[in-house]
């Protein structure tokens, strides 16, 4: 798709859907992943993920083994963002000829994170390209079907809340990007390189959040900013985010300057932690729900009803203006 023709991803999306037939049960396209329920008491949750090189990721900047690692957990992260649990996955690779090598060294990264989160891959396609490479993961869970995160769950009084640090990752690729190799050697550039090419998916967190009763929840793939406007748009609910509490990185702040550290936490994405709603009543409880390693930060507020969704970022109690809207597929 041209982006000149003025189409964004998710206008495309829209389009897409509305010459598909509608489901008679179950969520389909809107939500981090799709998932409908094949027999009563159980909820089936699949999405999937394409990695394209040279919109994605080049291979001058990662390992094959991080990108497949990458791969499975952007993946795993929309799984965390509806509370669901792994089960099976497939990968499709579309390979050069010659990068047989390679592609074991992506499924050595694959098959090192399904480990860790029990997530089995069982199949999937291989096919040779002109190139560029592409990776696809699809992935399917399951969730308890009275107790799934959604994007459309935020009511008025909700606080707004992000787990972990936000802006590591887009951190890690704008280093990558600038490419002075005297920064990428100083000690804070570690953390937002691993940030990026290995970035951790919150299933813990969803599953606890979901279990404490949370309803509202998205992941942070596209930057702060992006995945609040989804929440807003999804819930019909106007939303204001105060930028001063955002939780930056350190290390990114050390880097690149607070303000910087700012816009790419707000803009940048791919951090992959959850972004929620939750009645202040409930949010002591919930915290006592978290993993031991969880920290969370309240950034903001749902306001009240407002058709369509609206979001107001505030600046010292001043509203301000994002120039970016996220990460823009088109």
């Amino acid at each position: 798709m041209n982006a000149s023709r003025g189409v964004g991803e998710f206008d495309l999306i829209e389009r897409l859907a509305a010459r598909l037939a509608p489901l008679e049960s179950g969520l389909g396209i809107g939500d981090d992943a799709a998932a409908w329920s094949p027999e009563p008491g159980r909820l089936v949750v699949a999405t999937t993920d394409m990695l394209v090189e040279g919109i994605h990721f080049r291979l001058d900047w990662t390992t094959a083994r991080d990108l497949g690692w990458k791969a499975l957990a952007v993946n795993l992260s929309d799984l965390a963002a509806m509370g669901a649990r792994p089960g099976r996955a497939l990968v499709s690779i579309a390979l050069l000829p010659g990068q047989a090598d390679l592609a074991e060294q992506l499924y050595d990264g694959i098959a090192e994170l399904a480990r860790i989160t029990g997530a089995r891959v069982v199949g999937g396609d291989t096919v040779r390209t002109p190139g560029p490479l592409v990776l696809n993961v699809a992935l399917v869970g399951d969730a308890d079907p009275d107790r799934l995160l959604r994007r459309g769950g935020a009511w008025p009084g909700d606080l707004l809340v992000v787990s972990g640090s936000v802006g590591a990752s887009a951190a890690g690729l704008a280093l990558l990007v600038a490419g002075d190799a005297a920064v990428l050697a100083r000690p804070e550039a570690v953390p937002l390189l691993a940030a990026h090419h290995r970035p951790w998916p919150q299933l813990a967190l969803g599953a606890a959040l979901a279990g404490a009763g949370v309803r509202c929840a998205i992941d942070i793939s596209d930057g702060v900013a992006s995945e609040a406007w989804h929440l807003a748009r999804a819930s019909g609910m106007e939303i204001e985010v105060d930028v001063d509490r955002l939780p930056l990185s350190g290390e990114a702040v050390a880097l690149l300057g607070p303000a910087r550290a700012r816009e790419l936490a707000l803009t940048g994405g791919e951090d992959y932690q959850l972004l929620f709603s939750v009645p202040e009543a409930m949010l002591a409880a919930v915290e006592a729900a978290l993993p031991p390693d969880v920290r969370l930060s309240v950034i903001g507020r749902v306001t009240a009803a407002r058709e369509g969704g609206a979001v107001r970022f505030l600046e010292a109690g001043v509203p301000i203006d994002i120039q970016e809207a996220g990460y823009v597929a088109f």
